[in-house]
């Protein structure tokens, strides 16, 4: 790991998320891929529990977020100017205690709106983390970064966390949404999920969409925004410049034209 970290071997993807009331690229998440020089791209289920319980998790989490903002600010500078750039964080970046103010660097550094970062975090890392997480995610809150809560759902304490923490969006978890067309059950907690966001005011985002069923199901309970195969698999910032920045400056151009 070390090596591949020396050797700048790890690469961002970016895979879309996309407002479900209209269709419309609203986003991206950013997510951390390793171009091994043998075996080429290697899944994150191999590498990412390693890098998470390492020495590397820091610096790397930290590349990860100037990185992204970086690229976030590059397309929006194109005419995307509402592109938002979701990033996962680590549980060891809570343990450092100038977290918030790296995150407002990168944002300074790049010129990128507060608005358009939202900061992507799992119930275990809170849970582990609680002590330190709360006053840096809330100084964050203030200046306008976004706070998602990832894979919600499928943890015990989801419930109790909502009213503590400044969270502005919840990600259903892939597990309900894949089998929303076979299982009542499922269909039934998205529903309630989706209803627990509007009491909160919170944006919801289904992940894991990969059929147009799913995506039907999700806007017919009125569910914010997708993300999953059905609109794009994560591919490199290139790639992702090609097939959907410049549609979405296209679009721009007509309606300023009209």
């Amino acid at each position: 790991m070390r090596q591949a970290w020396a050797n700048k071997e790890f690469e961002l993807y970016y895979q879309p998320q996309v407002r479900l009331a209209d269709g419309r690229i609203t986003g991206a998440e950013a997510l951390i891929r390793w171009n091994h020089p043998t075996l080429g791209v290697v899944s994150p289920a191999v590498f990412l529990p390693a890098l998470e319980a390492g020495l590397l998790a820091v610096p790397v989490g930290e590349w990860i977020l100037r990185s992204a903002c970086e690229q976030a600010a590059q397309w929006q500078n194109t005419g995307c100017d509402e592109f938002r750039i979701g990033v996962n964080l680590f549980a060891a970046q809570f343990r450092m205690r100038d977290f918030a103010e790296m995150v407002e660097s990168a944002l300074e550094d790049f010129s990128l709106p507060a608005h358009s970062l939202e900061l992507e975090i799992t119930e275990n890392i809170i849970l582990r983390n609680e002590q330190r997480i709360m006053e840096p995610l809330r100084h964050l809150r203030s200046l306008g970064v976004g706070i998602a809560f990832d894979d919600f759902g499928t943890g015990y304490a989801s419930l109790s966390l909502l009213k503590d923490y400044p969270v502005t969006r919840l990600k259903i978890d892939r597990s309900f949404v894949s089998g929303v067309e076979r299982s009542k059950k499922d269909e039934v907690i998205i529903e309630a999920v989706i209803r627990l966001a509007n009491g909160f005011n919170l944006q919801v985002t289904a992940e894991g969409i990969e059929t147009r069923e799913q995506e039907s199901l999700m806007r017919h309970y009125v569910c914010d925004e997708g993300q999953g195969y059905l609109y794009g698999r994560p591919m490199p910032a290139h790639e992702f410049t090609e097939r959907y920045i410049s549609s979405l400056n296209r679009q721009a151009d007509v309606l300023k034209h009209k």
